[in-house]
């Protein structure tokens, strides 16, 4: 299906659809190597956690009304503690995370009791809290931990070690060429007139790496036909990123290479400025994504879609776009939307200065993405928003 002049939102879910349909590959790997992967499959908890009834404070564990009568200490990670039951009338002491023995009714917290004499009281407390984690009262047995699709982030694996997993399925990432297209463009120094800063080497692979993609080759490209068809023909690759050669001049040969190759265009153009000539292709098992040259019409073509197809290829959900709030008038008097980089101030959102589709300034120094609506947009107003993946 293809796409003209897309919708940010329609090619957002296009370009994410046809990523998440793309085969992936899974390997296990164990939990100290699995902060920032992408979970493969649904995982279920091995074990009850608690695995018994224990306590959450120091005290006493009860039964019975006080005064009580005090037994043998219980001490968490001792073995056999806890096992015998507990009889009305007596209190036995205890550490966080002890198991507590059968007919405990409460833990009495060790700073609302005195011991004398062999006997422990309880100082007047009309709430009676139980100070009791019941097992099984935060994980039970089979109970679905993580679903597929969810980033591992350091709590999450900390959830499946309570559930009791040591190694984890996850999707193998996905491997990326990233090509560079442009006879102006300069790898190192001060461009000469006519030539500009490579501006994407560097950053863009680093970016598609915190994405969760494998490391990412680079290629700069002369404006040729056949070099863009080599640099494009890339069926070892998951994904190609280029940059540059997607409008329509003399020296944009990003379609011609697409059409040479057998793709299929899944989106051919944005309603939105800046990015307006990406363009989204699929070929077999690679994804193309075709970012414009200008350095703010790239980069906000990564954030609007690069980040969505990125979520589809490791099966991710992409999250879903927030609001802002204005603090000034946008106006916007073209047709589709218009991206603008944004701070948040007391008042609401306000875009940054010194940014065009040329222009990285604003960019570096904005909080996000704000969405101004054909027509403009006043204070006040409530727009959608996208977060910057950095």
């Amino acid at each position: 299906m293809t796409v003209r002049r897309a919708d940010w939102r329609v090619a957002r879910t296009e370009a994410a659809d046809v990523a998440r349909a793309l085969p992936r590959s899974v390997e296990t790997v164990v939990l100290g190597e699995a902060a920032g992967r992408t979970l493969a499959r649904e995982v279920v908890s091995l074990a009850r956690v608690p695995g018994s009834d224990v306590s959450a404070m120091d005290g006493w564990a009860v039964a019975g009304d006080g005064p009580w009568r005090l037994g043998r200490s219980i001490v968490a990670g001792r073995v056999g503690d806890g096992v015998e039951p507990l009889p009305p009338g007596t209190a036995r002491p205890v550490t966080t995370g002890a198991v507590v023995p059968t007919g405990t009714e409460r833990v009495l917290r060790s700073e609302a009791g005195h011991v004398a004499d062999g006997v422990l009281t309880a100082d007047p407390d009309p709430r009676r809290p139980s100070h009791v984690r019941r097992a099984g009262e935060e994980i039970d047995h089979g109970d679905v931990l993580l679903a597929a699709g969810t980033l591992l982030t350091p709590p999450r694996l900390a959830v499946l070690a309570l559930g009791g997993h040591d190694a984890v399925p996850v999707v193998v990432r996905p491997t990326v060429a990233l090509a560079v297209l442009g006879d102006e463009v300069v790898a190192e120094g001060v461009p000469e007139p006519g030539t500009v800063r490579d501006v994407f080497s560097v950053p863009v692979p680093r970016l598609l790496g915190s994405l969760g993609v494998a490391e990412t080759s680079t290629t700069r490209v002369p404006d040729q036909l056949d070099a863009t068809v080599a640099a494009l023909d890339r069926p070892d690759r998951r994904l190609v990123v280029t940059t540059g050669g997607t409008a329509h001049g003399r020296t944009d040969h990003v379609r011609a290479a697409l059409d040479r190759l057998g793709a299929e265009l899944v989106v051919d153009g944005l309603a939105m400025r800046p990015g307006q000539p990406l363009i989204v292709a699929r070929r077999g098992g690679t994804l193309y994504l075709c970012l414009p040259g200008n350095p703010m019409a790239a980069y906000v073509g990564l954030v609007v879609v690069g980040t969505a197809v990125v979520d589809g290829l490791l099966g991710r959900r992409a999250a879903p776009p927030g609001v802002v709030t204005l603090a000034v008038d946008v106006a916007h008097p073209r047709p589709g939307v218009l991206v603008q980089a944004y701070r948040v101030t007391e008042d609401g959102a306000v875009p940054t200065a010194r940014q065009s589709s040329a222009m990285l300034r604003g960019l570096a120094d904005a909080e996000g993405l704000l969405v101004v609506p054909e027509g403009g947009a006043r204070a006040g107003d409530v727009v959608p928003a996208l977060a910057l993946p950095w």
